[in-house]
């Protein structure tokens, strides 16, 4: 008897077989990577309030998660609003950016860069699942937001 699947591109999503090709598969995988990137950058930060910041994210990011693979758990406006306030205050400490920015002038400011570059990533992810599924509008600007998110919290450590 072998131990090998007898078609390994199968996969189960929550009571559904479906490939591993299935573009929810990826996205999660994507956002698994994302929640990682934002737990590592999490250690690094001393700023409290920062991190409870962060957390929050990573679990917005389950949330999204449950969504697409249930159609329960739904992100709420209200996650998104938050979030358009927190790049607004990010915004406001950096001030108004008059040059290019180098990313990664020190180790935490490139694991922030990098972090942006994985969110944009799983943002794009998510558009192969929003056209093929229908899925949320909300997760879509939740996910845009994030790297912008990401860019300003990056230039607060760049400094």
């Amino acid at each position: 008897m072998s131990i090998i699947k007898e078609n390994p591109l199968v996969t189960d999503l929550v009571g559904e077989k479906t490939t591993k090709l299935d573009n929810r598969v990826i996205f999660f995988g994507e956002c698994d990577e994302l929640s990682c990137h934002i737990m590592e950058i999490r250690c690094m930060i001393d700023d409290e309030q920062i991190k409870e910041e962060l957390l929050t994210i990573v679990k917005e990011l389950s949330i999204i998660m449950g969504e697409i693979a249930l159609g329960k758990c739904k992100l709420q406006e209200e996650s998104l609003v938050w979030l358009k306030q927190l790049i607004k205050k990010y915004e406001e400490n950096n001030g108004i950016i008059t040059e290019f920015v180098l990313p990664g002038q020190n180790l935490l400011s490139s694991r922030i860069h990098i972090t942006r570059c994985v969110a944009r990533r799983c943002e794009l992810t998510y558009a192969k699942v929003y056209d093929q599924y229908k899925t949320s509008l909300i997760i879509f600007e939740y996910l845009n937001k994030l790297s912008t998110l990401f860019y300003d919290l990056a230039l607060r450590y760049e400094k």
